[in-house]
């Protein structure tokens, strides 16, 4: 073994180094993601996720929804079981989703819906009107943070998926 001051020394560093999880590069991606730096602070929870009031039989419901998700998506895996449970597999491949109404402020800064979109809203949705969308079709992002939306009627449909 080599025990000269110098070395011993470096193990010692790598040592201190290896408990602190520090690097001498000044830390991965990943933690200066987590943790932050001086320059660009960490990103928390409430910047990467939106609060939506969700109407059902009108009773309402708080739900946090991560931006970039759509709201069907965010109602699936909510803890909530009442709001997980509006989302019926609709299809294979289409998923969770259901019938929404949004109010003109939101849906001014919705999308037109495609023909591919119009047809599938009439498909499931019970009775669609103006301020109809699907909750597929319904993208959170930071613009909609403390939107309302009422869980409209879907149509009656099997057990299980239908496509």
């Amino acid at each position: 073994r080599d025990s000269s001051p110098h070395i011993t020394e470096q193990r010692e560093m790598a040592l201190r180094r290896a408990i602190l999880g520090v690097r001498p590069s000044g830390g991965s991606a990943v933690a200066r993601a987590w943790f932050g730096t001086a320059s660009n602070p960490p990103v928390t929870v409430a910047e990467r996720s939106i609060d939506v009031t969700v109407v059902i039989e009108g009773v309402r419901h708080k739900l946090k929804g991560k931006i970039g998700k759509t709201l069907a998506q965010a109602l699936a895996e909510s803890n909530n079981p009442t709001l997980a449970g509006v989302v019926p597999e609709v299809s294979l491949r289409q998923g969770p989703d259901t019938h929404v109404s949004l109010p003109g402020d939101v849906l001014a800064l919705m999308p037109e819906l495609t023909v591919d979109e119009t047809t599938l809203l009439k498909d499931i949705a019970e009775n669609p009107g103006p301020i109809s969308r699907m909750a597929s079709q319904v993208v959170l992002k930071k613009e909609l943070d403390g939107m309302s939306v009422a869980v409209a009627p879907n149509r009656p449909y099997p057990k299980g998926a239908a496509i």
